[in-house]
């Protein structure tokens, strides 16, 4: 399978810090040594010539000696360390294991897992200041509501959080039994089955304000109530979207109804009552996006769509 730019550009910056602190290999040993073969690291090696800091004069370029039984990095500028993960990087690995670990059945694996997710932890508590995310201006830290949520997903536990709405601006207090947790736009986000709303909701991390552990009965969890799809003063939409409209599924959660896999995309259903809106934002929405019924939802939103294509035939 052929290589995409990202994954050679990483290997390259591997292969920088490694060289320079292990001099003197030979190309088929640095190809072994990161699961490659010898051609495609003459190419990366070969690249790395025409790298280096603003300037790219020959004092600013990485100076290398390459030959085949032999490489070394003479100056490799500031690309001498191993890259590091970023805060947000080593949050999601740390709760992606804490979902794994209590489902590892292999106890050398579990341990090297619980291993693994230790380290992660120092590396979190060792940063002095947590690199933030920049939301509409305002600087919000990742911390404690990451880990908290990572435990209630372990050990199938409800949450009572307080939660400003990016729709509305309005904080509000819900009870959640929190289902997965993804990464999207370098934002956390929990898919959690939300009390007050009777079904299940997308919850941005840093938009929760505060979060606690709280007593439901397993009864309780399981009586969701049924949602109603008969609607006199509201009409049922079900389409297929984009991974990258997550947000909008979020921003404008009261009028979704449901949200599953389809394939490596998402299914929607929403309930609304401005049907007009609702047509004017999926035809604004990047990616794709396939409206699958009513019909005559379903009529409109693809005449309108083949009338704005119309415009750039």
């Amino acid at each position: 399978m052929a290589e995409n730019a990202l994954e050679r550009t990483s290997r390259a910056l591997d292969l920088i810090p490694f060289v320079a602190a292990n001099p003197g290999l030979s190309i088929e040993e640095l190809a072994i040594k990161f699961e490659s073969t010898p051609s495609q690291i003459f190419k990366d090696l070969e690249m790395l010539f025409m790298c280096g800091l603003p300037g790219y004069t020959h004092l600013e370029l990485i100076d290398m000696e390459l030959e085949e039984d032999y490489v070394a990095i003479r100056n490799p500028q500031n690309l001498d360390k191993p890259r590091k993960l970023s805060r947000i990087e080593t949050t999601s690995l740390t709760l992606g294991l804490d979902l794994l670990i209590p489902l590892i059945g292999d106890e050398e694996l579990k341990r090297k897992a619980v291993d693994l997710r230790g380290r992660f932890t120092a590396l979190l508590n060792e940063e002095a200041e947590p690199i933030a995310t920049v939301i509409q201006g305002e600087a919000k830290s990742i911390g404690e509501v990451d880990v908290v949520i990572a435990q209630a997903l372990a050990h199938q536990t409800s949450l009572e959080i307080t939660y400003r709405s990016a729709s509305t601006d309005e904080i509000s207090t819900r009870i959640i039994s929190p289902i997965s947790t993804y990464l999207e736009r370098d934002h956390l986000y929990t898919i959690a089955f939300c009390s007050k709303a009777g079904e299940e909701r997308h919850f941005r991390h840093d938009r929760i304000l505060s979060v606690k552990a709280t007593e439901v009965s397993e009864q309780s969890k399981r009586e969701r109530p049924a949602r109603s799809v008969e609607k006199p003063d509201l009409l049922v939409v079900t389409a297929v979207l984009s991974p990258r409209n997550r947000y909008f599924l979020e921003a404008h959660n009261s009028i979704v109804e449901s949200v599953v896999s389809h394939g490596s995309d998402l299914l929607a259903t929403f309930s609304v009552g401005d049907y007009e809106w609702l047509l004017r934002e999926l035809l604004a929405l990047p990616g794709r996006v396939e409206v699958l019924g009513p019909p005559e939802f379903t009529k409109e939103f693809y005449g309108r769509l083949d009338a704005v294509l119309s415009q750039y035939r």
